[in-house]
């Protein structure tokens, strides 16, 4: 009788252990921005040792990113409706003080990246604004193709942001729906 308890308690102990890890890992290594709709996902660069954000990528199907890179994910438009592929959207915004920065879509849920727009690729006015339309149709200026994606995932990196040395918050873009189908 005592050994099936003790059995039972210590099923019952792996499990709880294994559901907290779990919401531990989809946690870890997340942070809202302020005043935004977009979500910072960052590894504490002071703890080598921070095993539930590492593990917050990895799960993810991602590698952390590096010291010298911010990276920000959003699923919302903001006005807090999920990002779907059968809507369009305008990203705006001043151009990311970074020495590179890229925006990409995914599936919902998933890490890897369908299609890519990148600093390399961009179009910008005389006062380094820019603007990028998010679709599945082609349209014209900068364009970021969503693809067939059901809703999807906006993610921003910003590669060796500056002024190098100090963390300023980087003036993140805005996301608008514009239409939908």
């Amino acid at each position: 009788m005592r050994a099936s308890i003790g059995i039972a308690v210590l099923i019952a102990g792996a499990a709880v252990g294994y559901v907290t890890g779990q919401q531990a890992l989809g946690r870890a290594g997340q942070v809202a921005v302020s005043g935004s709709k977009w979500i910072q996902e960052v590894v504490n660069p002071k703890d080598t040792y921070a095993l539930y954000a590492v593990g917050h990528f990895r799960s993810s199907g991602l590698l952390p990113p590096s010291r010298a890179s911010l990276f920000y994910t959003r699923e919302v438009d903001e006005e807090g409706n999920s990002l779907r592929d059968s809507c369009t959207y305008q990203l705006s915004g001043h151009e990311p003080a970074a020495r590179w920065w890229s925006i990409s879509v995914a599936p919902s849920g998933q890490s890897s990246a369908t299609n890519s727009f990148t600093a390399r690729d961009a179009i910008l006015t005389s006062d380094d604004e820019f603007s990028l339309a998010i679709s599945k149709r082609a349209v014209p200026g900068n364009w970021l193709q969503a693809g067939e994606l059901g809703t999807m995932r906006l993610m921003l990196v910003l590669n060796e942001p500056y002024p190098a040395g100090k963390a300023p918050a980087p003036t993140l873009p805005i996301l608008k729906r514009i239409v939908c189908e």
